[in-house]
């Protein structure tokens, strides 16, 4: 059929339909038959013709087959890393983390939508990227939401965190140079918690440790992917389509998105009136109570008894059992002491990322899953100040850090010359890959310290504090496996030729 010239085509549906124009005219006028034509052929020719036409054949559309990047992430990722992840999760005993784990699922999942809308369409504009980006954005601070709601799970935390630090992973597609290397980052931030896991439980329960690689080996696909298919970012038709109309074309095709949910339900019944609050006693015994939980403030406005109105020193008073008042008292009321501003509802201050001379301020850093210092020269000092539940990541050998005033920060160097200093900053944990001649930590509860096998002679020193642990690789075991030591809290001070001695307190028993 294709061999066939369409205009030739043409030319033969206009002439049949001239002919039977024509015939339809005859038949309505009543014309007769030409009389050399046989009585059987002039008999059946008006029946032929008052026959009705059968309707055209509908148009069949050919169905564009998948390319070959969106074949691959269903193959690869989806199908072969994210859903046997999440199958081996529902074997663990909390439903939260098979939540949290589904979520991954539908991360993935909305993420391929992403890769086969860009296999059709041309690359569009911020505004319209930044829509299309809004589901799995959700995806991700659901994900992590899970991880809140869930710190009481003491066993089960790490496991949270997680998750949650590997969820960023799908940004790769808004970078427009090295998304493998991004996917690279989010990998070495997971390791944090992910050595917690192997280390907790490689003694108890070997499935948490297969539950850790199944997740790892999800980066490493991903990382396959991005650097066959898109190794200089999210790749678009140049020759495609607008997004808008292939939003338009998505329900009418084969196999498109899933229909709508079905409506809400019916409002229920409406609520019941309101019954207003019974007014508060003026007196009696729950008044009494109510201002003695008031404390200091209950004496507050006293005022100092002059000894003419102090009833056992002077009989006459006892007598009429009415003090008077003093007129005129020179004492005025104080003003209300205005309440100090919540610290809740102070200024924000602006975060900071520079690099300033050779030292490089990172401040007020809230909750950023993966920063990174790059290219860090062997003079360059890191400064971290006040900065909230984030991951630094530095790279290179650097001069020293300082962590001062920060919470629950994850900070991973490589190689350090001076010393790594953290100061009044809980709950942090810091990994060193390399070397580092010397830790200080000031004023500090709840630290994690993992170090390497060059850091082995590190020297660490402690002043007020609590529950640090450090974490020494085990050695003949492969990377990632360590022996979690903690630091004595409890010193024994004895009196010995007028000076103090000091030593450990050991527990033997």
């Amino acid at each position: 059929m294709s061999n066939i010239n369409i205009s030739t085509v043409l030319k033969r549906l206009e002439a049949v339909t001239s002919r039977l124009e024509d015939l339809y005219e005859h038949s309505d006028k009543g014309v007769p038959q030409s009389s050399n034509a046989s009585a059987p052929t002039s008999t059946a020719a008006p029946t032929a013709v008052t026959a009705p036409l059968p309707p055209p054949a509908p148009v069949q559309v050919q169905l564009i087959e998948d390319p070959p990047s969106v074949v691959a992430y269903d193959e690869q990722i989806l199908k072969g890393r994210v859903q046997p992840f999440v199958k081996l999760t529902e074997t663990f005993p909390i439903a939260s983390l098979v939540e949290q784990a589904k979520l991954v699922e539908r991360l993935y999942t909305n993420l391929g939508g992403i890769i086969r809308i860009a296999a059709v369409c041309k690359k569009p504009d911020q505004a319209a990227f930044a829509e299309l980006l809004r589901d799995i954005q959700g995806d991700i601070e659901a994900i992590s939401a899970i991880k809140d709601s869930n710190r009481k799970e003491r066993d089960w935390f790490n496991h949270f965190n997680f998750v949650a630090e590997g969820s960023p992973v799908i940004g790769w597609i808004t970078m427009e140079n090295k998304p493998g290397a991004y996917v690279t980052d989010i990998k070495e931030a997971t390791q944090f918690y992910g050595n917690r896991i192997i280390k907790e439980f490689k003694e108890k329960d070997k499935a948490h440790v297969e539950w850790v690689k199944a997740f790892t080996a999800i980066f490493d696909d991903v990382k396959k992917y991005v650097m066959e298919y898109h190794s200089t970012g999210l790749v678009w038709n140049a020759k495609g389509i607008s997004i808008s109309e292939y939003k338009a074309s998505v329900p009418a095709a084969a196999g498109g998105n899933p229909p709508p949910p079905p409506p809400p339900p019916p409002p229920g019944p409406p609520p019941p009136p309101s019954v207003p609050p019974a007014p508060a006693a003026g007196d009696g015994v729950a008044a009494v109570f109510a201002e003695l939980n008031r404390g200091a403030e209950v004496t507050k406005n006293l005022r100092k008894v002059d000894k003419s109105e102090m009833t056992h020193k002077n009989p006459a008073l006892r007598a009429s059992s009415a003090v008077p008042s003093t007129v005129g008292s020179s004492a005025a009321p104080k003003k209300p002491i205005k309440p100090a501003k919540p610290q809740a509802l102070m200024g924000k201050k602006p975060a900071k990322f520079a690099l300033e001379g050779n030292k490089w301020a990172i401040e007020y850093q809230e909750n950023v899953a993966t920063l990174t210092v790059d290219n860090a020269e062997i003079t360059h000092v890191v400064n971290l100040f006040g900065c909230k539940n984030s991951t630094i990541i530095i790279k290179g050998k650097i001069n020293a850090v300082t962590i001062v005033n920060c919470t629950k920060m994850s900070v991973l160097v490589e190689s350090v010359i001076s010393s790594v200093s953290v100061t009044n900053s809980p709950s942090f944990t810091l990994q060193i890959t390399g070397s580092a001649p010397t830790i200080q930590l000031d004023s500090t509860d709840s630290g994690q310290i993992f170090l390497s096998k060059d850091c082995l002679s590190t020297e660490i020193t402690t002043a007020k504090c609590s529950s640090i642990n450090i974490s020494l690789p085990v050695e003949g075991e492969e990377d990632g496996v360590f022996e979690e030591k903690p630091v004595p809290e409890m010193l024994l001070t004895k009196i010995q030729g007028g000076k103090l001695v000091t030593t450990v307190v050991e527990h033997v028993g």
